[in-house]
């Protein structure tokens, strides 16, 4: 396994000839400019395949703060770094990084729901019906096309109507 002291730079090539000795199953090798930037290099237990992942180990009010990074070659030498500082940057100003991580998912994830939302008023009630055949009806139901024949021979009049624009006025008379 080649070594990495201090004074080594840690490169690509470097990093891909690492191994993992026999009988270990966690090597953890320490970024030798960043404090605290680490690429543990794990076996995985499915074939015995290598992971290699980056983590940032730093102090934080007192607290252990362990944060992943990225899996490597995935997340390069240089992004890992890059990311390294800003987290250090933000622990420095007094800031929670996991904190920061977190309001972004939550953003993330309203995008995600109101797109979703925005896409779902925009379906007309043919496409939903479609949809509907093909997502359920077609998987949890034996007899799906006595469905299909009554969703189309009552529901043909809604048919080109976007979901939002159906009031209960439209399905009364069917």
């Amino acid at each position: 396994m080649p070594s990495i002291s201090s004074s080594s730079r840690f490169t690509k090539r470097l990093l891909n000839k690492i191994k993992i000795p026999d009988g270990e199953t966690l090597v953890i090798i320490h970024h030798p400019d960043i404090i605290g930037l680490k690429l543990k290099i794990s076996c995985v237990v499915y074939g015995g395949r290598v992971r290699k992942t980056w983590v940032l180990e730093q102090k934080f009010k007192n607290q252990s703060l362990r944060m992943t990074i990225g899996v490597f070659p995935d997340l390069s030498i240089k992004e890992a770094r890059k990311i390294a500082r800003e987290l250090k940057r933000l622990m420095a100003k007094g800031i929670d990084p996991r904190e920061v991580k977190r309001q972004q998912q939550m953003e993330e994830n309203e995008k995600r729901i109101k797109e979703r939302e925005r896409k779902a008023n925009d379906i007309t009630f043919k496409e939903l019906c479609y949809k509907y055949i093909e997502e359920y009806a077609k998987i949890y139901i034996i007899h799906w096309q006595k469905d299909a024949a009554r969703i189309y021979n009552y529901g043909k009049l809604l048919f080109l109507k976007k979901i939002r624009e159906i009031k209960s006025n439209d399905i009364e008379p069917i």
